[in-house]
């Protein structure tokens, strides 16, 4: 993958997740090594942030966000509470919560601009949008990609609101809450897995570095959409087959599954298109779920400090 243009500078909010971990690993990779001075961190608080490089960057305030740090970047906006977060501060305080984060990136955007703008979006904006869930998440995301792509038509800088779906590979967090590493960790533990899913369970994967060097690629080419697009997999599988590929990768780990109600079924899927014909425009060959398992399993074995061996 070609380096990164030398002038290139980056604002990224909500650093510490797991998209947030593998797009600094992704930039540093793209910056021979060093990210001071070209990108600039904000989260909710102030604090340091260590890379696996070694390298320490500051993180800001985003209350402290302002026109000069956005100003000719290519700002990649990930800050925003999670779906869980919800219930625990109740719609009200959700929702407030999130219009105040956008609303920070949104001013200082309005006073100067910039090279280009990610917003991490969420299948369940696309949920929200087809009335199949109304949760404040989704609502909240429809909301946040409206008021981006709007901005972005105003202000004439290329936006894309990316509605990110399911995703694997390595810096995955929340082991427990993602049917890959979910498995993965059962294997390793325990030499099985044990499938919970009571119903038809359909997903599809993106590479988590698939996903980074497409957001890249698009802020630095200048590459924006009008409209929310799904970033997603293209090979829908079935739970009990995530957990198959789990275990053959396990060195055999045995899969049990209870019975299956076969009269209702679960399906979170984007439409693949979009995501395929913006690697297509940007020259991007997306991984096969099959590297993704891989990788995914990789990153959890070979991380001592997750504890996740028996």
């Amino acid at each position: 993958m070609r380096p990164l243009p030398p002038d290139a500078r980056f604002v990224l909010t909500g650093p510490s997740g797991w998209i947030g971990h593998a797009m600094l690993a992704h930039l540093a990779r793209r910056s021979g090594g060093l990210l001071a001075g070209r990108v600039i961190l904000f989260a909710s608080a102030e604090r340091s942030m260590s890379l696996a490089s070694g390298e320490c960057l500051p993180v800001r305030a985003l209350e402290t966000i302002h026109a000069a740090d956005v100003a000719g970047a290519h700002v990649i906006h990930l800050a925003y509470l999670t779906k869980e977060k919800a219930a625990d501060l109740g719609e009200r305080h959700f929702t407030d919560a999130n219009l105040a984060i956008d609303d920070a990136v949104l001013a200082a955007l309005r006073e100067d601009g910039a090279a280009s703008v990610f917003v991490a979006s969420s299948g369940a904006a696309q949920q929200a949008a087809r009335g199949i869930d109304l949760h404040p998440y989704g609502l909240a995301k429809l909301r946040q990609e409206a008021r981006f792509l709007e901005w972005g038509k105003a202000a004439g800088v290329p936006v894309l609101a990316g509605r990110i779906f399911n995703i694997a590979g390595p810096h995955i967090n929340k082991l427990e809450a993602y049917a890959v590493s979910n498995f993965a960790l059962q294997a390793i533990r325990t030499g099985k897995i044990t499938v919970q899913a009571a119903i038809p369970v359909f997903r599809s994967f993106l590479h988590v570095d698939d996903l980074c060097a497409l957001v890249v690629a698009a802020g630095v080419e200048g590459t924006g959409r009008a409209r929310p697009i799904d970033l997603c997999g293209g090979e829908v599988v079935e739970m009990g087959d995530i957990a198959a590929r789990v275990a053959a990768l396990s060195g055999g780990s045995a899969v049990e599954r209870g019975s299956i109600e076969h009269g209702r079924s679960s399906a979170y899927l984007g439409d693949f298109t979009d995501t395929r014909i913006l690697a297509m425009e940007l020259g991007i060959d997306l991984a096969p779920l099959l590297r993704q398992i891989e990788d995914t399993i990789r990153w959890i074995a070979n991380e001592p400090d997750r504890e996740v061996r028996a």
